[in-house]
């Protein structure tokens, strides 16, 4: 009782917060196949049986790994509360009834902050100063009676306790403005008399994102959705795009989970980049030509492409872990047709015409490089068909290799040795107009 746990792993206190944590029992103990759908059935009894008279209860797994937010996170920002406040409200009215969304999120919420009630003084200057008095006095003796005057620390054991004085004014605020401040020749002048009561509700916190005011829609997507946090994201910036002229002054962006996929893709695609730019480079270096090495990583295009029919005749997810399995196979095939080519160029250069020379370096080398192919794809094989079961982060990683090392093995098989062909000839063509 007292605090929770946001998404964040962050201990959140108030007295009006308790959270409980619940161990599954072992695998062999456990009457349900899947945790997440057991999950969802007793959110919805939880729910159904205590959520009423104000309460609001959050049923969510706990997350291994580092912090990463919600699912959606879908920020608004900007100058303009007004604006802010509506745009929030719209979106916020979009999500809940759009039928390709509302339906597969859970803990749809925003973190904007309770409406409660503010009991305001505000000193009265000149009936202050009648009476001989000076703000400062009148605010202290108001701060007292609403939230009580600090006036030491305490040792208790092995730590300090704040010692405040409260004065007994009743029940109800209001009652506070019959304290008495001084004596009078016509009587006692009491607070009511030196201060203005006012009375207002506004949000019990205000959150800032870089020094802007901001209201943040939260939510998690249900595993067994037919949708992703980058589709329902997109659908969210089309329908952003349609009505961002009706408030200006408020801007949107998207953080938590998808923001992070967002920046780990960007990352891997930088990492892709160089170390193709570097492994050009070491071909260069070795082969002493500037053409060939760009044969040899074309091989890398035949992967994209089986990875791309891959995902199409699966319908799986690309995840992280399937950039990284491109990244992987992009090496594999990159040493098929680096050995390939190699031989080819022995062989060219020992004598043999073009023809012969491909004819020789395709029949000694077809045997390693199937070899390799056949090897890593079929121990892939179960964990990219799932089985004994199917996991969504490595069985995505496992299918994207299969596909993409067994297609990128058959083109680079026909279409590498046709490149060298054609390159050799066009350099055969060129030295012959040179002489």
């Amino acid at each position: 009782a007292g605090f929770y746990f946001n998404d964040d792993y962050e201990m959140v206190h108030g007295a009006q917060f308790g959270a409980v944590v619940v161990a599954l029992p072992s695998k062999a103990q456990q009457q349900f196949d899947q945790p997440m759908d057991h999950l969802d059935q007793m959110r919805q009894r939880i729910k159904e049986q205590f959520e009423n008279d104000g309460f609001t209860i959050r049923v969510k797994p706990q997350k291994d790994g580092p912090p990463q937010g919600k699912a959606l996170n879908v920020r608004v920002a900007g100058t303009n509360l007004n604006a802010i406040d509506s745009l929030e409200n719209t979106l916020m009215g979009y999500i809940r009834n759009s039928p390709s969304i509302s339906p597969w999120l859970v803990d749809l919420e925003d973190d904007r902050g309770r409406l409660q009630r503010v009991f305001q003084l505000v000193p009265k200057t000149e009936r202050i100063h009648e009476h001989g008095l000076n703000d400062r006095q009148v605010i202290r003796l108001a701060a007292a009676v609403l939230d009580g005057r600090y006036i030491g620390r305490y040792q208790l054991n092995d730590q300090e306790i704040d010692l405040k004085l409260y004065l007994e004014t009743g029940k109800t605020p209001s009652a506070a403005l019959a304290v008495p401040m001084i004596e009078d020749a016509s009587g006692p002048i009491r607070l009511g008399d030196l201060v203005e009561a006012r009375s207002y509700y506004e949000a019990s916190e205000l959150n800032r994102y870089r020094g802007q005011r901001a209201i943040t829609i939260t939510a998690n997507i249900k595993p067994d959705a037919p949708t992703s946090t980058p589709a329902i994201v997109n659908q969210i910036k089309q329908h952003y795009l349609t009505i961002a002229d009706r408030y200006p002054g408020a801007t949107l962006s998207f953080a938590g989970e998808y923001a992070d996929t967002q920046r780990s893709y960007q990352s891997l695609a930088y990492a892709f980049i160089l170390a193709v730019l570097v492994i050009y480079i070491i071909l260069s270096t070795q082969f002493q030509s500037y053409l060939q090495p760009l044969i040899i990583l074309s091989a890398i295009s035949f992967a994209l492409i089986g990875v791309v029919f891959g995902k199409f005749i699966t319908q799986s997810v690309f995840t992280i872990t399937s950039f990284i399995a491109v990244l992987g196979v992009a090496g594999v095939v990159v040493n098929d047709a680096l050995v390939l080519i190699d031989f080819i160029n022995k062989r060219y250069r020992a004598g043999m015409s073009r023809r012969e020379a491909i004819d020789e370096g395709v029949r000694v080398r077809l045997r390693p490089i199937v070899l390799t192919t056949l090897t890593t794809s079929l121990g892939l094989l179960p964990m990219a068909l799932g089985i004994p079961s199917y996991s969504i982060v490595w069985g995505s990683m496992a299918s994207t290799f299969v596909t993409g090392l067994t297609t990128a093995t058959m083109l680079t098989l026909i279409i590498v040795p046709v490149l060298w062909d054609l390159l050799q000839q066009w350099q055969e063509r060129r030295m012959k107009s040179e002489v």
